[in-house]
């Protein structure tokens, strides 16, 4: 009985451990916490990852799909991707292009990241 509570316990504590590291990931970015755009076509999985809803797995799965198929044609043409669909989109969609330069970038503080102190004087 008390084996059973013990495990049981155990698993608890190991999902809440897993749930706390995935939202300490890219995987909890949102559009407000990026700026600039990622070229679909030319950006590494880190930059690609920095989407909203994308995160690293998904990331490899546009690389690896642009990779077999081709560069997309349009933003739009990244939905072929298996797991982007509209809902998804629509969330990254103001951040993707098809041309020009990855600008993409974290604008999220890291934890325990403080604000650089204004010199005074000068």
């Amino acid at each position: 009985m008390y084996r059973n509570m013990i495990r049981k316990s155990f698993a608890v504590v190991v999902l809440m451990i897993a749930i706390g590291f995935i939202c300490q990931t890219r995987i909890c970015f949102s559009a407000e916490d990026i700026e600039g755009k990622a070229n679909i076509n030319t950006a590494s999985a880190a930059q690609l990852a920095l989407l909203p809803g994308v995160g690293d797995k998904l990331a490899t799965e546009i690389i690896n799909y642009r990779t077999a198929k081709g560069n997309f044609k349009t933003i739009e043409d990244i939905k072929k991707v298996s797991g982007i669909e509209d809902k998804k989109f629509e969330k990254m969609k103001n951040n993707i292009a098809v041309e020009g330069d990855t600008t993409i970038k974290s604008t999220k503080k890291a934890k325990g990241e403080k604000e650089p102190k204004q010199k005074e004087g000068k």
